[in-house]
């Protein structure tokens, strides 16, 4: 127990200063170090030489590629256009709901320079605008699968798309449900000519997210998606290639699955949930605390994915054994965790653009919202 402990205080103090898969990677060596000795150097090399490591490696980087390559072929101002057209007021949540299912770090910036003139025509106060841009930006991080967290989920309890979606889904039911109500107050807006062309442009996503439905392999869906999206549209393949092709991805993907493996080996996690059931709480509270901590500790998806997935995976069950209520409870928590924090940066720049006072966007907007999911997630939990 004190292994693990000390390798998650030590992952939480570098992503302070460092990246999170270099945190994570010296967290990994700590626990491996403290639990199995020299042996974990062992794991370390299963890791790497894995072919499920290189699989996600690729799909990563796929991911990626599809994101950058509709933000730099200008898709996204159609589409904003669009929507503006078609959806009248609720095209304040639609926008930043399309825009957000393409995963850019701080990509809640593009957003919100998008959506300045959109707020401005319906009068919309910065601390509503902020909210607006920043929460349904978010609300599919549980199950777009081109989600870093996402993928880093799949990876780590080793898991197919379908199972996953099946079962976090209420996860985004539930923010969307929480997020609308502050719609109250919108103007509307009325645009002379609908253009419904730029929605289509949201297709490339919807396709993968069909595809794997369907059957298809995730790192297959990625690959058509995008041969099918360069078939009309033709971005600037070097501005795409040097956001993509990021080291800090390959080290990111490879420490995570190394620290599964160095806690799966260890029995740390066993240990860890066994010491803390001696206090009296249950699995589905333990589960809570850890997993909405490393959100809020951590202020991004992959944050809390690679420190509470791993930690977590004798309660959410793996591969064939996952138990989906539990995973729901696990990805609900530590995305809510994610969002409530201060250190998340899309909040941050989001805030800084619109002028915004931070504490009335707390206390108006975000807290409300946030207790209204997680009131909605411990529902169905119950119901389950």
């Amino acid at each position: 127990m004190f292994a693990l402990l000390a390798s998650v205080i030590a992952i939480l103090l570098l992503i302070r200063r460092f990246h999170v898969g270099f945190a994570v990677f010296v967290g990994a060596l700590l626990l491996g170090f403290l639990t199995l000795g020299l042996d974990c150097l062992r794991v370390l090399y299963e890791t790497v030489t894995s072919l499920q490591t290189l699989k996600y490696l690729v799909i990563f980087v796929l991911a990626f590629t599809l994101a950058y390559s509709m933000k730099e072929s200008g898709v996204l101002h159609e589409l904003t256009t669009s929507a503006l057209s078609v959806f009248g007021r609720f095209s304040v949540v639609v926008i930043p709901a399309m825009i957000g299912l393409l995963p850019m770090p701080g990509g809640a910036i593009v957003s919100a320079v998008m959506l300045k003139d959109v707020f401005d025509k319906f009068k919309i106060d910065p601390e509503r605008a902020t909210f607006l841009n920043y929460w349904f930006r978010h609300v599919w991080a549980s199950i777009d699968p081109i989600y870093p967290s996402v993928i880093l989920t799949l990876a780590i309890l080793e898991l197919s798309y379908p199972t996953m979606l099946k079962s976090t889904y209420p996860v985004t039911i539930a923010m969307i449900i929480s997020g609308l109500p502050f719609l109250a107050k919108t103007e509307n807006f009325r645009c002379e000519e609908k253009t419904f062309r730029g929605l289509l442009y949201v297709t490339p996503i919807l396709a993968v997210m069909a595809l794997t439905v369907l059957g298809v392999d995730l790192l297959y869906s990625l690959v058509l998606s995008i041969l099918a999206f360069y078939s009309f549209r033709r971005p600037n393949f070097k501005a795409v290639f040097k956001r993509v092709f990021d080291l800090r991805i390959l080290l990111l993907v490879i420490s995570l699955l190394f620290y599964k493996n160095v806690v799966l080996e260890s029995n740390s996690a066993e240990r860890l949930m066994n010491s803390i059931a001696t206090l009296g709480m249950s699995g589905a509270v333990i589960a809570s605390i850890v997993s909405f901590t490393m959100g809020f500790a951590t202020g991004i998806e992959s944050g809390y994915a690679a420190i509470a997935i791993p930690i977590l995976s004798n309660f959410t069950g793996l591969g064939g054994n996952v138990v989906p209520k539990n995973l729901m409870l696990v990805v609900g928590l530590g995305i809510v965790g994610v969002m409530l924090s201060p250190l998340h940066l899309c909040l941050i720049l989001t805030k800084e653009y619109y002028s915004a006072d931070l504490e009335r966007v707390y206390k108006r907007y975000l807290i409300p919202s946030s207790l209204v999911t997680l009131a909605l997630v411990f529902a169905v939990y119950q119901t389950l």
